[in-house]
């Protein structure tokens, strides 16, 4: 082992002289002979740590990834009067959305699940709200803002794309 001019070994018959030596000054030290802590185990840490580091960073990378979303057509572009509405459900089938004319062509569509307590939403055509029935939440349709209530976040928007007479859901913005 090699052997370096600042450190210098420690032996038993040093530890009781400074040991004493410090007692006679008045000051009580307590020397550890042995650490209990060997290499192995500062190296199994040291490899463990950083395994779990890397297994953090990796899920917030993929965490992170923009999500793709499948193109469905949703609707006819004909079959929805201005002022209407049609319920449909993207990206999956159990997650219920909603989608809104309120010009012959303006087409919005939004999640009908409340951002508060995921109550379905319901659309009140002669006040242009998305209403929450469960605390009384309250949506712009026109942005899916929240106007009143306890939702904390607006509604998520539905990314719509019109080709030809079909209404194609291609995307899900969640603000």
């Amino acid at each position: 082992m090699q052997s370096f001019a600042c450190f210098r070994r420690v032996y038993k018959s040093d530890i009781s002289r400074t040991s004493s030596a410090a007692i006679r000054k008045g000051f009580a030290i307590t020397i550890q002979e042995n650490p209990g802590t060997t290499r192995r185990q500062v190296i199994s840490l040291f490899i463990w740590t950083t395994l779990v580091g890397l297994a953090a960073a990796l899920w917030a990378f993929l965490r992170g990834r923009p999500k793709t979303y499948p193109a469905r057509v949703v609707a006819q572009a004909a079959d929805i009067p201005v002022g209407g509405s049609k319920i449909f459900t993207y990206p999956t089938d159990i997650e219920p959305c909603i989608l809104l004319r309120p010009a012959s062509d303006t087409f919005v569509a939004f999640s009908r699940t409340c951002t508060h307590a995921s109550c379905n939403v319901f659309y009140h055509p002669e006040d242009n709200v998305l209403a929450c029935p469960c605390h009384q939440g309250a949506f712009s349709a026109a942005n899916g803002s929240v106007i009143a209530g306890p939702p904390p976040r607006p509604l998520p928007r539905v990314l719509l794309e019109r080709r030809g007479q079909d209404l194609v859901a291609t995307g899900l913005v969640k603000t």
